[in-house]
């Protein structure tokens, strides 16, 4: 079942500030210099990267160094006008602010709409995925997608943008100005947001991403400190997980998953819950459905991130549960199963991997909601997270959905420090079977279990952003990968 948005959210949720062309406002350096002043110290304003583990930027006179330390890239951004920089292992220089600007992933066009630089973005790729009302409006009208299916169009595309962000693998050899992200791949909430910073410099944007950033860390801060506060003494367990059915790709063998991926184990402990955890590992497949259930078994709200969408009934049948009404399990006595697919695109897509990413507060809210529903306020609704086992339908947005398709894109979430927050009461009926003064995580004896193997990193959310993000000449084997969640 799907609604159209404005039926459900409303245009607030979508609305930007206004604006009647695109701004200036917050940008630094906006103009090349002249040989007689191109060793002036240029960028007033910097970055200075906080919580982000995998990319760095250093500053100098005329010119910025941006490493991406989980590809080991190095980028060599000088002011337009300036001598290029003399120095070794660069694998690009590109000439500052930039003026035109293209992105294959969709976060990467989130945290471009999120720095309000979208009018110089020339070309998007999976552009059906995308799911920002006003990318959708500009991709009518302004923005080309990339011609995914001709490799020499693609090519001549990327080439006409001053900057092309890419993925590992997702890299055209045939041009001089590719720049990978992998926002996804940070292990924190904060982290990943702070990928704002990255896409920032490339525009001498970094004034507008301080100040977004700031906003999203002291939001977020406030939600962790009220939700320690009010339940520290009832932490619900939660439980990420995913099924992936027999396929080609995993050699007609089913996997269950359960995930630990770093950013998820602080999103639900600053959330006020208890994360099920086995041992270090980021993630742990079984075998079987019925050691997937046992590992289940005191986990009160299962987040399910699997691959193929499915109804309540098909997700019991595909975790072996039998028949619900004889069920133990208090996340199916208590109807507690999310699916973070609320809102899509038309086509499918999910926002789950554009705002979420670079907002974090407005995340860790919706985990909050999930967790302890009345936190919020009385009533509230998730942003991405549906309750399957309630039947809550998908929420499509489009592009009659954006009122300003040039604003700055505007954090979702609620300001903290404006709510009052409910007190939490173990007699609700939100808390069924919740263990009361229970704080550490529930820690899962996997030796006993019939699991596959235990990973190093969590494949379920590179495998999304892969499906969502990459071009066609990846995007095969990056299902592939699917079928590891």
């Amino acid at each position: 079942m799907k609604l159209d948005i404005l039926a459900v959210l409303g245009a607030s949720l979508f609305s930007h500030a206004l604006a009647a062309s695109p701004s200036t406002a917050g940008l630094q350096s906006t103009e090349c210099v002249s040989s007689s002043d191109s060793s002036d110290n240029l960028f007033s304003v910097k970055s200075e990267v906080k919580y982000s583990k995998l990319f760095s930027i250093d500053y100098h006179d005329t010119y910025k160094i941006v490493n991406n330390l989980s590809t080991n890239n190095t980028y060599a951004l000088y002011q337009c006008g300036s001598t290029k920089p003399d120095i070794k292992n660069i694998d690009a220089f590109i000439p500052i602010p930039v003026s035109s600007a293209a992105a294959w992933s969709t976060s990467a066009a989130m945290f471009l709409e999120a720095l309000g630089v979208q009018d110089r973005v020339k070309n998007l790729g999976t552009a059906p995925s995308i799911v920002s009302a006003c990318l959708q409006e500009l991709l009518e009208d302004v923005i080309k997608p990339f011609d995914e299916g001709n490799s020499t169009s693609t090519d001549e595309q990327e080439q006409s943008s001053a900057v092309v962000f890419s993925m590992p693998g997702g890299e055209d050899t045939n041009t001089t100005n590719t720049v990978v992200s992998t926002e996804y791949l940070e292990p924190s909430a904060l982290g990943r947001s702070e990928w704002i910073k990255f896409f920032a410099v490339f525009f001498n944007a970094e004034e507008r991403a301080n100040t977004a950033f700031d906003s999203i860390e002291s939001n977020y801060d406030c939600f962790t400190k009220k939700a320690g506060e009010e339940y520290d003494d009832l932490r619900p367990v939660v439980a990420w997980t995913s099924y992936a059915g027999p396929t080609e790709y995993n050699n007609n063998t089913a996997y269950w998953q359960i995930s630990f991926a770093d950013y998820k184990y602080d999103l639900v402990r600053d959330a006020g819950a208890r994360m099920l955890n086995t041992t270090g590992a980021q993630a742990t497949m079984f075998s079987t459905a019925a050691a997937f259930l046992d590992a289940l078994e005191e986990v009160d709200i299962v987040i399910d991130e699997s691959f193929v969408s499915y109804s309540y009934d098909e997700l019991l049948k595909n975790y072996g549960v039998k028949d619900p009404s004889k069920s133990t399990y208090s996340w199916v006595t208590a109807s507690r199963v999310f699916r973070p697919d609320r809102l899509q695109s038309t086509a499918g897509g999910l926002d789950w991997f554009e705002a979420p990413v670079a907002f974090a507060d407005a995340l860790l809210q919706d985990v909050i909601g999930v967790a302890h529903p009345k936190f919020v306020k009385d009533g509230y609704q998730p942003i991405w997270f549906r309750n399957l086992a309630d039947n809550e339908p998908v929420v499509v947005v489009t592009a009659s959905n954006c009122t300003d398709m040039y604003a700055q894109r505007k954090d979702p979430a609620e300001s903290c420090s404006s709510l009052t927050f409910q007190e939490a009461n173990p007699d609700d009926e939100d808390y069924e079977g919740v263990d009361e003064n229970k704080t550490e995580d529930l820690i899962y004896d996997i030796s006993k279990s019939e699991v596959i193997n235990e990973n190093d990193s969590d494949t379920s959310d590179g495998a999304f952003f892969g499906v969502n993000a990459l071009q066609t000449t990846v995007a095969a084997a990056l299902i592939a990968l699917c079928a590891a969640m």
